[in-house]
């Protein structure tokens, strides 16, 4: 037995072309024949988004049964509101414990962790740990954690700030690598504070490319991008579960020139200087924007997000022998 093996997921997040994820007038790509594809990776499960895949309960029921003897299940919900007790019930039965959640945006999502542009921004969090709170009974009861993510909205301090205001004991983080550069973080600061509320791990890798006012974030396959310059052995040698997450087919924004910008995240100038001399050291001197941003055919899109699938999986294996 390989000491040094770890269990790595599918995220269908990896695949947002390809499940349009993006809401395109293009053909979905089949989900069963999409995870045939990876039979003979050594994965250990499945983390997917419930709402969005599936309309009813029954349908994804039909779908673990399919997979549920060579996968373990990890849910997220794109939704909190799409969650009820039905789903709990449900997901009772199945041990499925950790629910992924983010925190909900009115109107249009905003990512590159540009928290002024978030409309009504301090409404949308009340109202996101007013539903965690909803459901701390049933979640202490059963054995239930949320796992929040950083999903470039909210960094580290953040979550363990609403950690502490409701409780350790049915909140934990869904740590994405890549995200925390997003929201003003280095991943190896993120990590150092919030590495004892961390049960699931989103890895995920960024070309970065900088033109001094804005921090440009391209999706790459694991490897490609910034992770190959940094040591990612202590978070992958975490005990949390863990995903292959490819970053989207739409770069993400970080208008960090804005001074807006780092008012929402109160760091001290140690810290920020910190974050731009790992932008400065990790970026790229070309803007490298996706296949989806590059037109590419809808052939080629759906071929490159298997291969680069491949490429980060062989990437985390090879990094560990």
């Amino acid at each position: 037995m390989n000491k040094n093996k770890i269990n790595l997921n599918i995220n269908l997040y990896s695949y947002g072309y390809s499940l349009n994820f993006l809401n395109l007038k293009i053909k979905k790509m089949n989900l069963d024949n999409l995870l045939k594809k990876h039979s003979k990776l050594d994965l250990n499960g499945i983390e997917l988004p419930i709402d969005t895949l599936f309309s009813k309960i029954n349908k994804f029921d039909d779908f673990y049964n399919k997979f549920s003897k060579k996968y373990k299940f990890y849910i997220c919900f794109d939704d909190i509101t799409n969650l009820n007790y039905n789903y709990l019930d449900y997901f009772n039965k199945l041990n499925i414990k950790n629910i992924r959640v983010r925190m909900p945006q009115d109107y249009n999502t905003v990512y590159g962790g540009n928290k002024f542009l978030i409309k009504k921004y301090k409404k949308n969090l009340n109202k996101f740990k007013n539903i965690l709170n909803e459901y701390k009974n049933y979640f202490l009861k059963n054995n239930f954690f949320f796992c929040i993510e950083n999903h470039q909205d909210l960094n580290s301090y953040d979550l363990i700030e609403i950690i502490n205001e409701l409780g350790s004991d049915f909140i934990g983080i869904n740590w994405d690598i890549g995200n925390s550069i997003a929201c003003g973080e280095t991943p190896h600061d993120f990590f150092k504070n919030a590495s004892k509320y961390i049960r699931n791990i989103h890895l995920k890798d960024y070309d970065i490319y900088f033109n001094g006012k804005i921090v440009k974030l391209n999706r790459v396959p694991l490897g490609k991008g910034y992770l190959k310059n940094i040591n990612i052995k202590k978070f992958i040698n975490h005990n949390a579960s863990k995903s292959i997450e490819l970053g989207a087919q739409v770069s993400r924004k970080c208008f960090v020139s804005n001074k807006r910008y780092w008012q929402f995240y109160n760091f001290d100038k140690i810290k920020i200087q910190r974050y731009y001399k790992f932008i400065i050291k990790n970026k790229n001197q070309k803007d490298n924007i996706s296949d989806y941003e590059k037109n590419y055919s809808s052939k080629i899109i759906k071929n490159n997000e298997f291969n680069d699938f491949v490429s980060s999986y062989n990437y985390i294996r090879d990094y560990l022998k």
